[in-house]
């Protein structure tokens, strides 16, 4: 079976999903289409790669969302093509010195709009040696390649932060920071939350689990106010880097959990809230805390449909109608989906 055919499967395995789970909330007429993804051109950023045997007899394997663990060969065909060229860049070299610097595994980790790539390598602590020298000749000799890191060995060599250009934004994340894993999907992702909230009026943009800022700051303008939280502190410290670099002067950003800022948080019902919260989904007390201060609108983004239906049941019962929903498939072959959902206070509507 080719790859498109199977693609086209599984859309329309996923399109049923969706159509079932807003069904349970009665909104099934909001989306019946999924936004695709072009396979064929490689839409993956990150992949993560393992290495199996001994330095004499080894075996490089990757993962491949339809048939599993894969010789890593296998497993290229989701990059963009210059991604697939560095790792084999890097195979190489890790193959050429595994005598000396074996390797349990690495990942490799794309920008978005730029040819600008980062290595984490794998390696046992026990492992008493130094393998800078095996980081800085790949940074000599892989072009794009601009930072390598070890945290067995708490080394970092090179860049630690990757430079993305999204929607003709640069946003800056820390390795360790998560960001968006679709080349393909990811400006469009942001466009669509753009589209639904910038001609809103709102006082200021709260950004809950904001990771990088990626959404709040491409919507806001100069002059806007934004506050964001999350509790990682690498995405936080790329997310105020973003802020100055863009040269926003009313932005926060908070390292915090999202649960304990929201306990003593000074809310607006004119505040917009942004909320894109781990896979598992907002704990009910927390939309429970948002709602008791009558936002008037909510942009609420996830990457698992039951989690995220879960979530808009419970707003729904806090006073809360779904808008509009748009899905994405940012993960092919994959059972998540993610989907934006425009929600409005129902004593706000005409």
């Amino acid at each position: 079976m080719s790859l498109r055919t199977n693609y086209t499967r599984s859309l329309q395995e996923k399109t049923e999903r969706l159509k079932n789970g807003l069904a349970e909330i009665s909104r099934d007429h909001l989306c019946s289409r999924i936004i695709p993804t072009h396979i064929t051109k490689g839409f993956r950023s990150r992949a993560k790669f393992k290495v199996f045997g001994n330095p004499e007899s080894f075996s490089i394997k990757g993962t491949d969302p339809i048939h599993g663990e894969v010789p890593y060969e296998n497993a290229l065909w989701m990059m963009p093509s210059w991604g697939r060229k560095l790792v084999i860049q890097i195979v190489k070299i890790i193959a050429d010195r595994f005598s000396h610097f074996w390797v349990d595994g690495f990942e490799v980790q794309l920008a978005h709009g730029n040819r600008h790539a980062h290595v984490t390598l794998s390696v046992k602590r026990q492992d008493r040696k130094s393998y800078a020298e095996l980081a800085e000749f790949m940074l000599d000799n892989v072009s794009s390649l601009e930072g390598v890191s070890i945290p067995s060995k708490k080394q970092d060599l090179g860049k630690s932060y990757l430079l993305h250009n999204i929607d003709k934004k640069n946003f800056y994340s820390q390795y360790t920071a998560f960001f968006q894993s679709n080349v393909c999907l990811t400006t469009r992702l942001v466009n669509e939350v753009k589209h639904k909230c910038q001609n809103l009026d709102f006082y200021r943009i709260l950004d809950l689990y904001c990771g990088v800022g990626l959404f709040s700051l491409s919507i806001a303008e100069n002059t806007t106010s934004v506050l964001g939280v999350d509790i990682n502190k690498r995405a936080i410290d790329s997310a105020r880097l973003n802020a100055k670099n863009l040269g926003f002067g009313q932005v926060s950003f908070l390292c915090s959990p999202v649960e304990n800022f929201l306990q003593n948080a000074s809310i607006s019902p004119n505040d917009l809230v942004i909320i894109d919260p781990p896979r598992s989904g907002c704990p009910e007390s927390l939309i429970h805390i948002i709602s008791k201060h009558k936002l008037d609108f909510i942009c609420s983004i996830s990457c698992d449909l039951p989690s995220h239906i879960r979530d808009l049941k419970q707003w729904i019962g806090n006073g809360y109608d779904v808008q509009s929903i748009v899905a994405l498939d940012m993960f092919p072959f994959t059972e998540f989906l993610e989907t934006v959902a425009f929600l409005q206070r129902t004593s706000c509507q005409s």
